[in-house]
This record gives structure tokens, sequence and C-alpha cells, in this order.
């Protein structure tokens, strides 16, 4: 059965209720508002003023929602162009200045770029399997003391990262669901 486009609703900040578009798209799968409540309820306190990173964005649930909670700067990588075309004219529909959208693959973004974040989330499409590879060359783009959020599928074998490296604030189950908050160590 096909899947039919739709909206996805910003749940806080100055976009709050503002609906985006959503294309139909091979392994697009927004997270949740249950999920992005909780996430940003872990985050409180964190987002304003931060520069955030969704590396793989998707429908840009993430990095809208960072953006609408006073973000100074997110950059959305997505590599699918047409997730990429839509994921801009959200962009500019909901008047983002704070938001920059790139259209490369995480690891070519990640080979490119001298920034480093506050806060990255990380949640590329389950089927691409891709969780643990990217997890494995994030740190140097992550400040000490910055997060890292972790979205994947309870079927997927996931390989914890380096406590040496990071500290586990936050993790939960929700459905076929797991999401994590790690600190980076300062």
């Amino acid at each position: 059965m096909k899947k039919t486009p739709g909206n996805i609703r910003i749940i806080g900040g100055t976009h709050r209720s503002r609906k985006f578009g959503i294309i139909d798209a091979p392994d697009l799968r927004p997270t949740t508002d249950r999920i992005r409540e909780t996430l940003f309820n872990w985050l409180y306190g964190h987002i304003g003023g931060a520069t955030v990173l969704d590396l793989y964005a998707g429908s840009g649930a993430l990095g809208f929602e960072a953006a609408s909670r006073g973000a100074n700067k997110v950059v959305s990588v997505e590599k699918n162009y047409a997730v990429y075309r839509q994921l801009c004219s959200n962009q500019q529909t909901l008047e983002l200045q704070n938001m920059q959208c790139l259209n490369t693959t995480a690891e070519k973004f990640l080979k490119d770029t001298e920034l480093c974040f506050d806060l990255v989330f990380l949640d590329p499409p389950f089927n691409a399997d891709a969780i643990d590879a990217i997890s494995a060359i994030i740190a140097p783009f992550v400040k000490a003391g910055g997060l890292l959020y972790r979205e994947y599928s309870i079927k997927q074998a996931v390989t914890s990262l380096d406590t040496n490296q990071w500290h586990l604030k936050k993790s939960k189950k929700a459905g076929q669901v797991r999401f994590e908050l790690w600190e980076k160590n300062e």
C-alpha cells in the first residue's frame, strides 16, 4: 500500500502548531510527535542559541523543531533530491532564517565541513543500517559537552558509543523505535 503525502506539526517554539508538508518518498519516516515531544523535553535549556546539525534530515521534523525553539543555526543535510526540495520549500514557507538545507550525503558533508555543533541529530533510514558507521565518525563534529541524539529501529543491532568519549543521558523505547541522548565528555 502506497503512503500518501501529509503534514507534520511543529510542537513547540515560535512556530508552534504550524504545519509543513511531506512527500511520499522511500525510507522517509518522520519522527513522531510523541518522540519529538519527549526528545525536546530532554533538550530543554540546550536549544536556545545552539548550533544544530540534522544529518539525515528527511522530513526536517527535528531541524524545524530546533529552529522554532531558538537554535542559532540549524544545518539540515538530505541526500534525496526530491525530499531536499520539499525541505527547502518548507523552510521558505516557515520563514526560518536560522536554517540551512544542503543536498548531499552525510559522509560528504562531514568530509567537507569545518563546523562543530552543540547538538547533532542522527536518524538515518532504518534499512540503510548506517547508525553505527556514522556514530563512529561523528565525535569530532560535536563540541565538548555537546549532545548527540540517535534514533533507530529496535530490530537493529546498534553498538553503544564509547563511554570514554560519551555519556548516555537518556534512552527510551516507543513502539518499534529506540532513541537515545548522549553527551560528549569534556
